[in-house]
């Protein structure tokens, strides 16, 4: 079927991989036929995805990266690049929300969230567009923001605001590489439920959010499966500089 091989012979990178949203991601892709180069800084967790992805068939390879060190995206890369080659894939998941009131986060708060949520998305960007220009190489970036990317909630300005960042990048980025034929999206989610936020849908402020919700839910990793294909997909040339909000309207709540 040409959707079992629709990235075969394609690298990718996901960030964030070793658990939620860029476990799931490195899943679809190496279902497609995309070797993953899975990335985290919790490295002994992706050894389980990279043994997964092998199971079934495909073929993935785990990196270290620690988004709040400046230097991990240059690392990153020069490292993939010596293993598997520049990725054709860049897939910027990794990201972290450091909940406080607008008037009590403190500087740490707001540099860790830039650091993890703006820059390195940005440079690993930088890095990977860079050589593909180089070599002439078309390429497909896919940033994952959020819904908040363009909403406000209370006691998440800082993660509101690295995301709203992220959707610029994203059509800056499009804007300027897109006569080197790289493509470049956002992926924005609604609430997902994954083993990091479990607990907080089982309190009573997380049933109480979900019932102020068009349809009283969360989504799952594998809700996101259909948009992330489609902004990888070769066949979506002419998609390009776009955000995608999956979020069951719940942006429309908030």
């Amino acid at each position: 079927m040409e959707e079992a091989v629709m990235l075969s012979g394609k690298t990718a990178l996901v960030t964030g991989a070793s658990s939620g949203l860029g476990w799931q991601f490195a899943r679809v892709l190496a279902a497609q036929g995309a070797r993953v180069a899975v990335a985290a800084r919790r490295v002994d967790k992706l050894s389980a995805l990279v043994e997964e992805i092998a199971r079934s068939g495909g073929e993935a390879r785990a990196f270290s990266f620690d988004a709040l060190d400046p230097a991990a995206p240059d690392q990153l890369i020069a490292a993939i690049d010596a293993a598997l080659g520049t990725p054709d894939i860049l897939v910027n998941n990794a990201g972290i929300s450091l909940p406080a009131r607008a008037h009590k986060a403190s500087l740490d708060q707001f540099e860790q969230t830039m650091a993890v949520n703006v820059r390195a998305p940005w440079r690993l960007s930088q890095l990977c567009a860079g050589r593909w220009i180089d070599a002439g190489r078309e390429g497909v970036i896919v940033n994952v923001a959020s819904m908040l990317s363009t909403r406000v909630a209370k006691g998440v300005s800082l993660y509101t605001m690295s995301k709203a960042a992220i959707r610029h990048m994203t059509a800056g980025h499009a804007l300027e590489w897109a006569k080197h034929g790289i493509r470049v999206n956002a992926l924005c989610p609604g609430y997902i439920r994954t083993s990091i936020n479990e607990a907080f849908w089982e309190s009573d402020q997380g049933r109480a959010e979900l019932g102020r919700l068009p349809r009283p839910r969360t989504g799952i990793p594998s809700d996101l499966d259909s948009a992330l294909l489609f902004l990888v997909d070769p066949r979506s040339r002419f998609v390009n500089g776009e955000s995608v909000t999956v979020d069951d309207a719940q942006s429309w709540a908030i």
